[in-house]
C-alpha cells in the first residue's frame, strides 16, 4: 500500500470516527427518539464506532513488523469483517421492528439473517488457521488468498434478504424508513463490490458512515413529527420539527469533496474536516435550541457552510459581507437556508453558475436586518407559496420560525433576471 493511500486512508477513517462519535451523542441526546428506536440506533453506531477504531487501529499499525505486530494486525482484520457483518444483521432486526412485527426477534427473516453471519463468522474463524481467504504475511503486509470471493457471499446474501424485507414489507413502513434501510444496505454493498476490485481505500466505512447518517436523519425525522402530533398541533412545536432537519445531499457532497481533497491535498483536506465538524455539530446543537441564539454563532455556521460549498465550487462563487450591526440574537437555522437558496437556487442557477451572495446586516432603532443578496436568476416572489418547490418551502420554513420564535419578519424582493434580496427584520433585545 502507497504512502498516499495510508494518508487517505487515515484521513477518511478520522472523519468516520468524528461523525459516528457525534451520530452515537445525538441519538443519545435527542428527546423525541422513541425508546427501542433508540437502542437500535445506538447499537447501530456503537458497532459502527467500534468497526472504524479496527480500522485506524490496523492503519496505526500497518508497517510494524514482528510477531506481535502481525497478530494484533490479523485480530484487527477478524474484528473488522466482523462488525461490518453484525451491522447489517442489526438493520435486519432494526426492519422488523419498525415494521411493528409483533415478536420480531423469531422471525423467519431475522434467523435466516442471523445463521447467514453464523456461516460468515466460522469462515472468519476458519480463515484464521487456514488463510486461504486472506492472511497477514510476516511482514505485516494484508493479502487476498484464492478463496477470498467466498467470503463475500454471505454478506451480499444478508443485505439481499434485509432489502427484500423492505420489499416484503413496504406497506408497514414509512417512506423515509424505507429510504433509510435501502441506503444502508445497497451502499455498503455497491462499494464492497469495488473494494473487492480496488483494494486500498476504505469504501466500505465510508459508504457505512454516509448510510448511517442517512438513517440517523431520516429517523429523527420520522421520531420528531411522530412525537409532536401525539403532543399537540401548534406552531411552536412544527417549528420545532423543521429543527430536526438535516441534508442528506449536502453531508454527502461535502464528503465527496473532502474525499477528492484527500489524493490532491490532504493539508486543505484536513482543513475541510475541522470545518465540516464544526459545521455538523451546530446542525445537531440546533435540535434541541429552542430560544434565539447570538448571532456571530449562527453566523459562523453559515460561514462553514460556505467555505464547504466554496470548496466544490471555487471562484465560481463568490461571498461578501458588510457586518455593520452584530450584536443581537437570531433564530437558529434562520440565516443558513436563506444563503442556500442564494447560493443553490440563486448563483448555481444562473446561466454560467457564476455569482455573488453578499451578507449585511444594519441597525435601524430598535430593529436590526439581516440582508442576504444574490445576482442569480431572480423568481417571482408570489411564487413562495407553492411549497411543492424546496426553495419555497425553506423560505416559509425561516419565515414561521423568525415570526414565532423572533417576533420578527421575513421580506423577499426578487426579481427576475436580476436577482433576489432577503430581508430578516428582528427586534433588538430578548
Amino acid at each position: 500500500m502507497t504512502y498516499e493511500i495510508r494518508v487517505v486512508n487515515l484521513i477518511l477513517v478520522v472523519v468516520g470516527l468524528a461523525i459516528a462519535i457525534v451520530g452515537l451523542l445525538q441519538v443519545r441526546i435527542n428527546r423525541n427518539i422513541e425508546g427501542k428506536t433508540r437502542g437500535f440506533l445506538t447499537w447501530l453506531f456503537l458497532v459502527l464506532n467500534l468497526y472504524i477504531l479496527s480500522l485506524l487501529a490496523r492503519g496505526i499499525t500497518y508497517g510494524y513488523q514482528g510477531d506481535g505486530w502481525v497478530m494484533l494486525s490479523r485480530i484487527m482484520f477478524f474484528l473488522q469483517a466482523v462488525l461490518a457483518a453484525t451491522l447489517t444483521v442489526l438493520i435486519t432486526a432494526f426492519t422488523l421492528y419498525k415494521s411493528g412485527i409483533n415478536d420480531w426477534w423469531k422471525h423467519w427473516i431475522l434467523m435466516l439473517s442471523v445463521g447467514l453471519w453464523a456461516v460468515y463468522t466460522l469462515i472468519l474463524i476458519y480463515n484464521l488457521f487456514d488463510g486461504r481467504v486472506y492472511f497477514v504475511n510476516h511482514d505485516n503486509a494484508y493479502e487476498r488468498g484464492p478463496l477470498y470471493p467466498v467470503l463475500l457471499i454471505p454478506t451480499v446474501l444478508i443485505a439481499s434478504v434485509n432489502l427484500f424485507a423492505v420489499w416484503d414489507l413496504r406497506d408497514k413502513l414509512t417512506p423515509k424508513e424505507k429510504h433509510a434501510f435501502i441506503i444502508f444496505n445497497v451502499a455498503p454493498m455497491f462499494a464492497m463490490f469495488i473494494q473487492s476490485r480496488v483494494f486500498g481505500i476504505h469504501f466500505i466505512a465510508l459508504s457505512s458512515v454516509i448510510a448511517a447518517i442517512f438513517m440517523l436523519s431520516y429517523m429523527i425525522n420520522d421520531q420528531t413529527e411522530l412525537y409532536y402530533m401525539k403532543e399537540a398541533e401548534n406552531a411552536k412545536l412544527k417549528l420545532d420539527i423543521l429543527q430536526a432537519q438535516i441534508q442528506p445531499h449536502f453531508l454527502f457532497n461535502s464528503l465527496t469533496t473532502i474525499k477528492q481533497l484527500c489524493v490532491k491535498d490532504p493539508e486543505k483536506a484536513s482543513e475541510a474536516i475541522e470545518t465540516f465538524i464544526v459545521y455538523l455539530r451546530h446542525n445537531m446543537d440546533s435540535l434541541t435550541a429552542e430560544k434565539p441564539i447570538d448571532f456571530s454563532r449562527e453566523l459562523e455556521h453559515v460561514k462553514g457552510y460556505l467555505e464547504l460549498q466554496k470548496l466544490r465550487f471555487g471562484e465560481d462563487l463568490c461571498v461578501k459581507y458588510d457586518l455593520e450591526f452584530t450584536n443581537f440574537k437570531i433564530p437558529t437555522l434562520a440565516l443558513q437556508p436563506i444563503v442556500e437558496n442564494a447560493v443553490t437556487y440563486g448563483i448555481r442557477k444562473s446561466e454560467n453558475g457564476q455569482g455573488t451572495v453578499v451578507i449585511r446586516t444594519k441597525k435601524t432603532g430598535d430593529t436590526v436586518e439581516v440582508i442576504v443578496e444574490d445576482d442569480g436568476p431572480g423568481f417571482v416572489p408570489e411564487d413562495v407559496k407553492d411549497t411543492k418547490n424546496r426553495a419555497h418551502i425553506g423560505i416559509v420554513n425561516v419565515r414561521e420560525r423568525v415570526e414565532n420564535i423572533a417576533g420578527g419578519e421575513l421580506i423577499i424582493d426578487s426579481e427576475i433576471g436580476k436577482g433576489t434580496k432577503a430581508i430578516i427584520k428582528l427586534p433588538i433585545g430578548e
